[in-house]
């Protein structure tokens, strides 16, 4: 069984990872910061990925798709907290060194132990553990691109493009690999629609070949955009396929769903020039982008899968502050040139509005999940 015990980590990771975005946001009113704002952004982001996302997404997949951790498994699953906590610690304290370097290392390697355990382990639909086995491999794919940066730096590459590639590989294949392909597996599970293989394959290979849309980052040529539009084309169509069967779905499912198309679409709209040179160009879009997907996606979905009742207007508080935060970074000088008031300020306010919203979420979910999580 996945427990309280295990649940509690990504819940106060992910709380933790949001208070010093709160503290980052912070920062930008005039407000000073204990450390380097770099460290604490580098804290930040691994927190919200590694100690939030891939903690939470490695449970539900536990959880749905095994007959539940055995000892030495939550022995590692422990071993990822333990290393999490000294990354924080370490990036706050340093930002990219020696030490933070060598715990990140010991949790990746500590997390291809527990994904090994965790495939020998699998059971269920094989059109889904096909999904989940796929997840596996693009996280350990995705390592290879921190695995460059040594031999990048010795090179003299570090100020290239290819320096920056490696980082963007190893954030594409886990935001749009592990992560993305994971939560539509669990997705599908959990409303009992599951498609055929075909489209299961499409669904996963167009993902992988996004990350067209983040070499465009440092190469700028028609063949990514044309490669990108095609892979967020079929990923929007393939899923417009599955309408009639999500529609008798009950709203949070179907909210869901469109939320995905919503992705999907905006992937499709990267790949024109225009739209891409925005990103690339106002690291505000950028942003806004990146806390859509932490935000707007990831987060909601977990908490959907905790199966537990959660008094809407939790839901309704947190959306109205998360939507009015993406509404001004990409507004942000338009804002400005209205108003004539700082949009940092108003951006802190609408964050805390949402830190807010965020830490009363997690805090229902642990006072209430108190039992052992049962298997889907």
């Amino acid at each position: 069984m996945v427990s309280i015990k295990e649940l509690r980590y990504p819940l106060f990771f992910g709380v933790l990872g949001a208070f010093l975005g709160l503290w980052l946001r912070y920062f930008f009113t005039g407000g000073q910061l204990p450390v380097s704002f770099k460290f604490m952004l580098h804290a930040h982001s691994h927190l919200m990925m590694l100690g939030f996302i891939f903690n939470a997404l490695l449970l539900l997949v536990w959880q749905n798709f095994t007959s539940g951790f055995d000892l030495l498994s939550k022995r590692y699953f422990i071993a990822l907290q333990i290393f999490v906590l000294l990354m924080m610690i370490a990036f706050l304290y340093q930002g990219y060194g020696f030490y933070s370097i060598l715990f990140s290392t010991f949790h990746l390697w500590t997390s291809y132990i527990l994904l090994i355990r965790l495939w020998k382990r699998l059971e269920g639909n094989r059109k889904l553990l096909f999904m989940i086995k796929a997840g596996i491999i693009f996280h350990f794919l995705s390592s290879l691109g921190p695995y460059a940066l040594g031999p990048l730096s010795v090179m003299g590459l570090k100020a290239s493009p290819w320096y920056q590639q490696a980082v963007f590989f190893y954030l594409h294949f886990q935001f749009f690999g592990i992560y993305f392909v994971w939560l539509q597996a669990l997705f599908f599970k959990k409303t009992n629609i599951i498609p055929e293989l075909k489209f299961i394959k499409i669904i996963v290979v167009s993902l992988a070949l996004l990350y067209v849309h983040s070499l465009d980052f440092s190469f700028d040529h028609p063949a990514l955009n044309f490669i990108g539009g095609l892979t967020s084309t079929l990923l929007f169509v393939v899923y417009i396929t599955f309408y009639n069967r999500f529609k008798e779905q009950s709203f949070q499912y179907r909210f869901f769903y469109f939320i995905l198309l919503t992705v999907f679409a905006l992937n499709i709209l990267g790949s024109f020039p225009y739209f891409s040179d925005l990103v690339v160009q106002h690291r505000m879009i950028l942003i806004a982008w990146l806390h859509f997907l932490f935000l707007g996606v990831f987060a909601p979905f977990i908490w959907m899968m905790r199966s537990i009742r959660l008094n809407g207007k939790y839901f309704i508080f947190y959306a109205i502050f998360f939507i009015l935060t993406e509404f001004l970074l990409i507004y942000a000088s338009f804002y400005t040139g209205i108003f004539g008031i700082s949009v940092m300020k108003v951006l802190f306010y609408t964050y805390l509005g949402v830190f807010i919203g965020f830490l009363t979420i997690h805090s229902v979910i642990y006072l209430r999940f108190r039992k052992p999580l049962l298997k889907a």
